[in-house]
């Protein structure tokens, strides 16, 4: 009992303060015995909590693209991008302002799984290849490049159309330069399609095509516009 509840009670005479001191002693080990108690129930009175268990990991759908993000990418096979607002903003994926993003290539004979999700619709492809542009001052990383590869020009010319078909790029522009590399299959043609932007991006086409060569080459972007 404090020195102050004792004189909001009056102060005791000589006469009871011997028959009061069981009693006292009494109440106190009770408070001694309820708070051991308490402690071994893992509660504790007043004082900052000892639980130094950290907080879980924020996790997400989309791939990251610092150190432990390109590590998961290369052993899942796959990477995941969010292009929803046009870009991907580097502290998202792991990446400070003034990183230039990872150039992602696959192991030889390999191929990544990628997924790029706009705001109307997602691109899908399977490549060996992606990097991406921008610039040490800037936050985001506003261009995204892949390649898409076929070994013979009937392949390459479905990878054409399906990309008229999933990504609104113009058709008619698509059939007349496939029309013209089979006039003259042997030689090297290049052009650029007018973009398609039905995902919500601009999805732009750079056809590689070089008769004297086995493997044909698409370079695909990815942006804003």
């Amino acid at each position: 009992m404090t020195q102050q509840a004792m004189t909001q009670q009056g102060v005791p005479n000589r006469s009871n303060t011997t028959r009061s001191a069981p009693r006292s002693t009494l109440w106190l080990l009770m408070a001694a015995l309820a708070c051991f108690a308490l402690t071994g129930c893992g509660f504790t009175l007043g004082g900052p909590s000892t639980n130094t268990k950290e907080a879980p990991m924020p996790t997400t759908e989309f791939s990251l693209l610092n150190e432990q993000g390109v590590a998961q990418i290369k052993e899942s096979k796959s990477i995941r991008l969010d292009f929803r607002t046009g870009a991907l903003i580097k502290h998202e994926v792991g990446l400070p302002d003034s990183a230039y993003g990872p150039e992602l290539v696959a192991p030889r004979g390999q191929k990544f799984l990628l997924s790029i999700v706009g705001s109307e619709g997602t691109v899908t492809a399977e490549t060996d290849h992606v990097r991406f542009t921008t610039t040490d001052t800037m936050p985001t990383l506003d261009i995204i490049y892949y390649f898409l590869t076929a070994d013979t020009g009937e392949e390459y010319f479905a990878l054409v159309r399906e990309g008229v078909e999933k990504y609104g790029i113009d058709r008619a522009d698509a059939e007349n330069w496939i029309d013209s590399v089979k006039a003259r299959p042997d030689e090297k043609h290049e052009y650029v399609l007018t973009p398609g932007f039905s995902p919500g991006f601009g999805v732009t086409y750079d056809l590689r095509y070089d008769g004297s060569k086995a493997t044909q080459v698409i370079i695909v972007s990815v942006s804003a516009s």
